[in-house]
C-alpha cells in the first residue's frame, strides 16, 4: 500500500472512530435517561450501545497499533470519544455565558459580523430564533428539558429580540458555528440541532489544534496532552463559547513559536506570514491575552534574520496590535456601556472610576492583588482544572481534580526533552506569564468589581487555561527525566478513566 492510501486510510479511521463516539455518547444518553426518568431498559438503545462500545474499542485499539507511539494520533485516538460524551452529556448553555455566545454567532450567520447600532453607536440587539431563549441555562437545566426542546419544530420566524453581552467579541472566532447555523436554517433544521453541530465543529477545530500542537512542538509534548485532556478545557472545547476557539488558536500558537525557536532551518515567508496572522487573533480575543504573543519575541535572536525582516515583523506587528487594541477598546467600552447589568448598577462598577482609582492608589491596588491570589488562588487552581463545571455549579470530586494537578505536574517530568528554553528565556516567559494573570485580575476588577474593592471579582479558573501550558513549559528541564515504561499508553488511559468519572458527576447533576 503507498503511503498516500495508508495517510488517507489513518484519518478515515478517526473520521469513523468519531461517528462511532457519538453514536456511543448518544445510545448511552438513551439508555441512561430511560431508565431514570421512565423506569426501563430499552433494548434498541441498549443494543447499539453495545455495539457501538465494542466497535469503538475495536477501532481506538486498531488507531493505538497504526500510531506507532506518536502521541498526538494517541491523543487523537482518546479524546474524540471524551469529547463526545462531554458534548452529550453537558447540557447546551451550560458553559459559562453560553447562550450569549450563541446568539452572537447566529447574528453573525445573518451576516452581521459586528453588532448592529443605531445613530448613537449603541447597540440595538439581534433577534434571535425565541427557542433560543427557551434553551436559557435558567430553564434548561434538567435532561427531560433538553428531549422537549428537540421535539419542537424550527419556526425560524419566531424570533425574540436580545441584547447579548457576547456583542463585542471579533466574529472569526464564531466562524465554525455562524456557518453551521446559516446551513440549519437554510435547510429549515432545528436550531438546538443546529447547536449540537456547530458543538461538533468547534470540537473538530480542538482535536485539530490539539493534533497540530502535539506534534509540532519540540518539548513538552506530555505537558500540552495533559493540559488538552483538562475537564474545564473539554468542556470549553465542545461549546459554542469563544473560548472554545480561542483556546484552540492559543495551544496552536504556542506550539508553532517554540517550532520556530528550535527551527534549525531559516523561517520561510509563509511561517512569518502564519506568526503575523497568530499576532493579529490573539490581540483580537482578549485584552488580557496580549502578553502571550510576547512569546514570539524569542525569535528577535534568531541570527539567520535580518534587521528589515525584523522590523517589519516585530515591530510593525507590534504597532498594529497595540493599534487594533486601542480600537477594539473604544468598540467594546461603547457597547458595553449600552448594556448595564442590574449587578453592575447595583455593586457601583465603573470601568473609569476603577482605573482612576488604581492610578491615585497602587498602594491599594497592590494589596488588591495580593489579597486576590491568597483568598482566591486555590479556586483558581481547581477551577482552572475542572471544579466546579458548568455556571459553577457542578462541583466535581477533590480527589478527581487532585490527581489531575498532580499528572499535569508529572507531565514536566516524564518526557526525555531534548530541547527546552535556557535560562533567559524562561524568565522571558515568567513576565508573559506573570503579565497575563495580572491583567486578568486586573481586567475583572476594572469591568466586574465595585470601584475601590478589596478583591478582584468575576476571575475564574478557566481564564487562566491560555497561560497554563506556557507555565508548566517554562518549568519542563532536559537533564530532569522520570523514566516510565509505556507511558504513552498508560497516561491517557489514566486520563480517560478520570474523564469517564466527570462525565458520570455531569450525568448525576442533570438527572
Amino acid at each position: 500500500m503507498s503511503d498516500k492510501k495508508k495517510i488517507l486510510l489513518s484519518r478515515l479511521l478517526f473520521v469513523l472512530e468519531g461517528i462511532i463516539s457519538l453514536s456511543a455518547a448518544i445510545s448511552s444518553y438513551k439508555v441512561v435517561t430511560l431508565k431514570h426518568f421512565d423506569g426501563y431498559w430499552s433494548v434498541k438503545y441498549l443494543f447499539i450501545d453495545i455495539i457501538s462500545l465494542l466497535v469503538l474499542a475495536f477501532l481506538m485499539i486498531v488507531n493505538l497499533k497504526k500510531s506507532n507511539g506518536k502521541l498526538e494520533k494517541i491523543f487523537l485516538t482518546f479524546i474524540l470519544p471524551i469529547g463526545l460524551f462531554y458534548m452529550i452529556f453537558m447540557l447546551p448553555t451550560y458553559a459559562p455565558d453560553e447562550s450569549a455566545h450563541i446568539w452572537r454567532a447566529y447574528d453573525i450567520s445573518q451576516g452581521h459580523i459586528f453588532a448592529l447600532q443605531d445613530e448613537k453607536g449603541e447597540s440595538i440587539g439581534v433577534d434571535v430564533p425565541s427557542i433560543l431563549i427557551d434553551a436559557k441555562q435558567e430553564t434548561l437545566n434538567k435532561y427531560p428539558e433538553l428531549d422537549k426542546l428537540l421535539k419542537k419544530g424550527s419556526n425560524y420566524g419566531n424570533t425574540t429580540h436580545v441584547i447579548t453581552p457576547a456583542q463585542s467579541y471579533f466574529f472569526v472566532f464564531y466562524l465554525p458555528a455562524a456557518i453551521v447555523f446559516f446551513i440549519v436554517r437554510l435547510l429549515n433544521i432545528s436550531i438546538i440541532y443546529g447547536i449540537y453541530i456547530a458543538k461538533i465543529a468547534n470540537f473538530i477545530l480542538f482535536a485539530f489544534a490539539g493534533y497540530y500542537a502535539i506534534k509540532k512542538i519540540p518539548f513538552g509534548k506530555y505537558i500540552i496532552f495533559c493540559c488538552l485532556f483538562l475537564p474545564m478545557v473539554l468542556q470549553q472545547a465542545v461549546s459554542l463559547s469563544a473560548d472554545s476557539v480561542i483556546n484552540s488558536l492559543v495551544f496552536i500558537y504556542i506550539a508553532f513559536v517554540i517550532s520556530l525557536i528550535f527551527q534549525k532551518d531559516k523561517i520561510s515567508s509563509r511561517q512569518k506570514l502564519l506568526y503575523f496572522c497568530f499576532m493579529v487573533l490573539i490581540t483580537l480575543s482578549k485584552m488580557v491575552y496580549l502578553p502571550i504573543i510576547g512569546l514570539g519575541f524569542v525569535l528577535l535572536f534568531r541570527k539567520d534574520m535580518t534587521k528589515k525582516e525584523k522590523i517589519i515583523l516585530f515591530v510593525g506587528g507590534t504597532i498594529l496590535c497595540i493599534c487594533l487594541l486601542g480600537l477594539g477598546y473604544l468598540y467594546t467600552s461603547r457597547l458595553q456601556g449600552t448594556n448595564k447589568t442590574d449587578y453592575l448598577i447595583e455593586n457601583n462598577v465603573n470601568g473609569a472610576e476603577q482605573i482612576k482609582f488604581i492610578i491615585h492608589h497602587p498602594g491599594s491596588y497592590i494589596k488588591m492583588l495580593a489579597s486576590t491570589l491568597y483568598h482566591n488562588g486555590k479556586f483558581y487552581i481547581s477551577s482552572c482544572i475542572g471544579s466546579p463545571l458548568g455556571w459553577l455549579n457542578i462541583p466535581i470530586n477533590s480527589h478527581i481534580i487532585n490527581i489531575f494537578l498532580i499528572l499535569l505536574i508529572l507531565s514536566i517530568f516524564i518526557e526525555d526533552n531534548k530541547e527546552s528554553f535556557n535560562l533567559y528565556q524562561k524568565l522571558w516567559c515568567l513576565v508573559i506569564i506573570v503579565s497575563t494573570i495580572l491583567l486578568i485580575i486586573t481586567g475583572l476588577y476594572i469591568t466586574w468589581t465595585s470601584v475601590g474593592g478589596k478583591i478582584s471579582m468575576g476571575v475564574q479558573g478557566r481564564y487562566f487555561i491560555p497561560v497554563l501550558p506556557i507555565i508548566l513549559l517554562t518549568c519542563s528541564m532536559k537533564r530532569i527525566h522520570l523514566k516510565i515504561k509505556n507511558i504513552e499508553y498508560i497516561l491517557p488511559i489514566v486520563l480517560t478513566i478520570l474523564n469517564i468519572f466527570v462525565v458520570r458527576q455531569l450525568c448525576y447533576f442533570f438527572m
